[in-house]
């Protein structure tokens, strides 16, 4: 009996303030939003940054035919111009920076440029002498990338040395500055709505003060009478964050698995709609939560029981 006046008694709050409970659906979900964009993007950095510390992070391209630099004047890097990086690179003066290194001959990068443009009708123009042979070298501390690069940049017989975190460095910092940008705005749509989720409570207290002192004068015991107004917040920030969940998949589906991870790769960019396990029910408590906080503290001012 108690559990089916409480429920009518939401029902008949929501649809007494429908205007206003619309209201706080609507901006909940798009603070929700906000907050679990963020969340996400701040995941795909953290994954971004551990994927590109665990693969190579400086990687040195010798000369090839093809090389216009000044230190390939001589033109394709020769054997022992190869020797000797891989010599500088067993040495013990970088031994301090370097944790291991890979060396990739021509051929074999023949064979990745082939998969890489495969179908394109100038791969077949290429040989394996096109290629450069190549170091890949991952570091101890990736904060030491500068060192290594500025000691083979310029080398006889090196094109190219290329750091891999600096690359991709800014791309990391625009992600950043949209999740602080994402979570300052999801803060303030947050302030917007619990300030809703309170006026509603308010409303709905000064809409029903004839029934309140009723069930004061039979006994209603103070949670029985201000369940069904915590309910009443509850209920609508749930729903915004469900709501909020469902714009984020249509983001995570069509933005970042239909266009971001195949054009720049699904090893790098890893979130997706898998992440909706974790931040869906994320967003939803967190919707509940703010909402139920927001109303104990309007019924602490308002309804006094």
């Amino acid at each position: 009996m108690r559990a089916r006046y409480i429920l009518g008694e939401i029902l008949t709050g929501l649809w007494r303030n429908v205007a206003m409970v619309i209201s706080v659906v609507i901006v909940t979900a798009v603070s929700l939003t906000f907050v679990g964009t963020g969340a996400v993007m701040q995941k795909q950095i953290m994954d971004m940054k551990s994927t590109l510390v665990e693969q190579s992070q400086v990687t040195i391209f010798l000369c090839s035919p093809h090389s216009t630099a000044a230190s390939c004047a001589g033109g394709a890097a020769t054997d022992a111009k190869i020797d000797s990086v891989r010599e500088a690179l067993d040495d013990e003066v970088l031994a301090p920076y370097i944790a291991s290194y890979s060396e990739r001959s021509q051929e074999e990068a023949l064979e990745i440029y082939q998969e890489q443009f495969a179908g394109e009708s100038f791969v077949s123009n290429f040989t394996a002498e096109d290629m450069p042979v190549s170091f890949h070298i991952t570091l101890k501390n990736a904060d030491d990338s500068a060192a290594v690069v500025e000691f083979f940049q310029g080398r006889d017989g090196v094109d190219e040395v290329t750091d891999l975190l600096s690359t991709f460095a800014p791309f990391i910092d625009v992600l950043n500055q949209s999740t602080m940008f994402a979570l300052g705005l999801a803060v303030l749509m947050l302030i917007a709505a619990l300030l809703l989720v309170a006026t509603t409570i308010r409303m709905s207290v000064a809409g029903r003060r004839r029934e309140i002192a009723i069930m004061r004068l039979v006994g209603a015991s103070n949670l029985f009478i201000r369940l069904p107004f915590l309910l009443e917040g509850a209920v609508a920030a749930i729903i915004g964050g469900v709501i909020a969940s469902g714009m984020l998949w249509v983001g995570l589906h069509y933005i970042v698995e239909g266009w971001l991870a195949p054009t720049l790769g699904e090893q790098l960019i890893t979130v997706g709609t898998v992440d909706l396990v974790w931040a869906a029910p994320l967003l939803v408590i967190l919707g509940g939560v703010l909402s139920v906080a927001s109303s104990v503290i309007s019924l602490n001012r308002y309804l006094k029981v």
